[in-house]
């Protein structure tokens, strides 16, 4: 058995740069998929842990329509014996008192106030200081912001002044902005004990929130209390983990894993090449080894074990540097995002995908051409030479079948995706064959001769060759999909927010509007029209599984603001005024899992009921994650009374100073002014910030194709060593055997380029007319992207070619004499 091995191994390292080349292609297949898992697993981790964080151990909680209630009112549930802790919250905004030219709406702050900070119902990852229940807790952003530290006094406009006693990591509750300009759109938001912020605003007794936990399930304590509520001004909801309105995340998991199969199926196929190319080499040798008494299964082990080899090592090597490639992905990608996370690297479970994946992806990939040597035959193989090349019918019908293919670009299916890529793999010969007749004019200026034999010579293996090609195509094509995609989303996502936002600007305010509030503000010179916009929210509802989820519910009416997009808006209108029903945005029919016509469980404060829903509709509230409702249920049926929202339209002469203005006239009870220009930005700032993963990952993809086009053209230099020493012979130097070689790469690496550009064209066409993208994707070509890929690509594919050029013109003349 260990002789096999022995065997096996020399065998797989005779040529020691291909075996370098196809052991190099593992590593970074692996590496790739190792940090792809990684980082699929860490961000999933990261959202759970602020999710996690942000509900702490509380159950339920009990809030108010009208912001705030008298703190008695929740006295009985304090006093019940199956409550184990409770949290008192007061929300209040206020301004920070700061030297220097800083706007009211850049030194809002959202001051919540508690009865413990210590409470076992928060978590607080203190960085520095500590949680005294004394001075005020803010997060790390807003200390480096302010420059203050543990110790420091920090003051409020017209309320008073609070010691920082900690600073914390970031946190769902203190989300702050940590710059100036973000500050402009976001308030920032620290903690204080609940008597401090009580005495700065007179607010005695008051409370905004409470939340606590219970023993057991506390299911019929929910009931009782949601039963004895029922028509209050206040209403209890369960504590829900659910953080899906401020995280639209989900298409990441797909981009994770997109790119570890991309990188599997160019490692694989490398694999492929290299295995297939050493079993047809190598007939000859299978031969006489079954003539000795080897039988088929006994040759077919052999090269497995070779594979196995060279996959245990590749895996060896490649799992460890994934690890560290999924650390310095995950740092970039966290970048992206508005606030400071922190992560711990969650490499454990991925590390052991990845071995099992990185041993078994080599060998499956080499199932063919192990089956095949195990059936050479003995006569054939040692009366005929071995031939490499395929027959014409081969590549007409091969042609034939990519042109079929490629039509399904006109099918709007998923599946058309992978038949345009296997469509385009299929007429690479004729694209190789047709661009080398075409260029050879050019290579024969730059190189002379040796350009003229580089393209007779990429005829001659033109189906391994154009398989290269091809491979660095189809990596080069999804790139520029996903490219497209990330620089096409921003102009979507900003039509969708300006036809579905409702106005110009939304203002809320911590006490419901009064109609001398929306009286003053329409008096606004810039202000056209002024609307009132409810919005139910948290409500607690379940999926069809009965999953505990949380969203908003806001009002709608066939006079009111368009809040989101539906072709049949009056019909809709119509059917919500019939009775109690909702219509749900896309994410939220998605995450539910029923269908129209099927009734949604809810938590409202009129107690747990159940609506129809009636339809589905695309908006950007929350992205669509959120519920809609006719504005009289909402307040009869459903039991949310008031309404904290106007939504302003503006005329052409607006301009930021009536941000300023509302916040001087409403100051008092003002807790948020957002503009359609501040929601865009939010929304699309993450997703432009994309466009730096999307070109490393480019560079990383060609550079892991360019390893099969310097495999290939090693492949092709081994197979012509007695070609090139007659050559040689005749009088050729070591630069033109160079020249040649380069001219070769060259041409692959051009050809995988034009392909890759215009399979990445076809593939945004066909996406861009999707009725599954529903015109979210327009068809919109990345021409820095595209620039890179070519500029990648060619020179890549030069690196490649100069690698075999070397050993090539090393080839001694009168030892490739012989062997010939």
């Amino acid at each position: 058995m260990l002789n096999i091995w022995r065997i096996s191994w020399r065998n797989v390292t005779q040529n020691k740069k291909r075996f370098f080349f196809t052991l190099l292609a593992i590593i970074l297949g692996t590496s790739f998929l190792t940090s792809m898992l990684i980082a699929d697993k860490t961000t999933n981790d990261v959202f759970d842990y602020y999710e996690q964080m942000y509900v702490a151990n509380a159950d339920y909680w009990v809030l108010s329509d009208e912001h705030t209630y008298p703190e008695n009112m929740v006295s009985s549930i304090q006093k019940d014996p199956a409550v184990t802790h409770t949290l008192l919250a007061l929300d209040k905004q206020a301004f920070f008192k700061l030297e220097g030219d800083h706007s009211l709406n850049e030194r809002s702050v959202r001051i919540t106030g508690v009865n413990d900070q210590n409470s076992p119902l928060l978590e607080l990852p203190v960085i520095e200081g500590s949680l005294d229940n004394e001075g005020i807790v803010i997060p790390d952003a807003v200390a480096n912001l302010l420059g203050v530290g543990v110790g420091d006094w920090v003051e409020f406009t017209n309320m008073g002044e609070a010691k920082v006693s900690a600073i914390v990591e970031y946190t769902q509750l203190l989300a702050s902005p940590s710059n100036w300009e973000r500050a402009e759109s976001t308030s920032f938001r620290i903690m204080a004990p609940l008597e401090m912020l009580r005495e700065w605003t007179g607010k005695n007794d008051e409370i905004s929130y409470m939340r606590f936990q219970v023993k057991g399930d506390g299911t019929k304590l929910f009931h009782s209390f949601q039963q004895k509520f029922s028509g209050a001004s206040v209403y209890i909801e369960p504590v829900v983990a659910d953080d899906l309105q401020s995280n639209d995340i989900g298409g990441l998991y797909t981009f994770f894993y997109l790119i570890a199969g991309l990188s599997m199926f160019i490692s694989g196929f490398i694999v492929f090449n290299m295995i297939y190319t050493s079993v047809i080499e190598r007939k000859k040798e299978f031969a006489i080894m079954k003539s000795l008494g080897y039988t088929q299964s006994s040759v077919s082990k052999l090269v497995l074990i070779e594979m196995i080899l060279l996959a245990l090592i590749g895996t060896a090597v490649g799992v460890p540097i994934g690890i560290w490639l999924g650390d310095l992905f995950m740092k970039a990608l966290l970048s992206v995002f508005e606030f400071d996370m922190v992560y711990t690297l969650n490499w454990k479970l991925p590390t052991m995908m990845a071995i099992i994946i990185g041993l078994l992806f080599p060998v499956v990939f080499s199932l063919f051409p192990i089956y095949s040597a195990g059936k050479t035959s003995i006569l054939l193989s040692l009366k005929m030479p071995n031939k490499t090349d395929t027959s014409s019918r081969w590549y007409l019908l091969r042609a034939i079948v990519g042109t079929i293919l490629l039509c399904f670009m006109f099918i709007d299916h998923p599946v058309s995706y992978a038949a345009i890529l296997i469509g385009v793999i299929l007429l690479f010969p004729l694209l190789l064959s047709g661009l080398s007749k075409m260029i050879k004019p050019i290579f024969k200026s730059l190189f002379n001769y040796p350009g003229t034999m580089a393209t007779k010579n990429l005829l001659q293996q033109l189906n391994r060759n154009a398989n290269t090609a091809a491979i660095l195509a189809v990596g080069i094509s999804v790139i520029l999909l996903l490219g497209a995609a990330v620089e096409s989303a921003p102009e979507e996502y900003e039509k969708e927010i300006r036809n579905t936002y409702g106005g110009d600007m939304r203002v809320t305010s911590e006490v419901p509007w009064s109609s001398e509030d929306i009286a003053k503000i329409s008096s606004y010179n810039a202000v056209t029209s002024v609307e009132m916009l409810t919005e139910a929210t948290p409500i607690t509802w379940e999926t069809s599984n009965g999953r505990s989820r949380q969203f908003s519910v806001i009002s709608v009416s066939e006079n009111g603001p368009s809040l989101f997009a539906e072709h049949r808006e009056n019909d809709v209108y119509k059917k919500l005024k019939q009775k109690p029903s909702v219509l749900l945005g896309e994410r939220a029919f998605e995450e539910w899992g029923g269908n129209v016509g099927q009734s949604i469980l809810m938590n409202t404060p009129n107690g747990e009921q159940r609506f129809e829903v009636i339809g589905v509709v695309k908006t950007s509230h929350y992205s669509g994650y959120v519920a809609f409702m006719d504005q009289v249920y909402l307040n009869d049926d459903f039991g949310w009374k008031n309404s904290f929202d106007l939504l302003l339209s503006l005329n052409n002469k607006a301009d930021d100073s009536i941000r300023d203005q509302l916040w001087s006239d409403f100051g008092e009870h003002l807790s948020k002014v957002q503009t359609v220009e501040d929601e865009i930005e939010s929304t699309t700032s993450a997703i432009s910030g994309m466009n730096k993963l999307i070109l490393i990952l480019l560079f990383m993809i060609i550079g892991l194709a360019s390893i099969g086009t310097a495999n290939t053209l090693l492949m092709n230099t081994l197979e012509r060593i007695p070609e090139i020493g007659t050559m040689r012979a005749l009088g050729f130097t070591k630069q033109q055997v160079t020249n040649m070689i380069l001219a070769e790469g060259m041409l692959i690496g051009f050809s995988g380029v034009i392909g890759g550009i215009v399979t990445g064209i076809i593939l945004i066409y066909a996406t861009s007319k999707s009725q599954l993208m529903e015109g979210f994707m327009s068809f919109q070509l990345p021409l820095g992207n595209m620039i890179s890929a070519i500029i990648a690509g060619v020179l890549l594919s030069l690196c490649a070619a100069w690698i075999s050029s070397k050993s090539a013109s090393r080839i001694d003349i009168q030892s490739s004499l012989k062997e010939g």
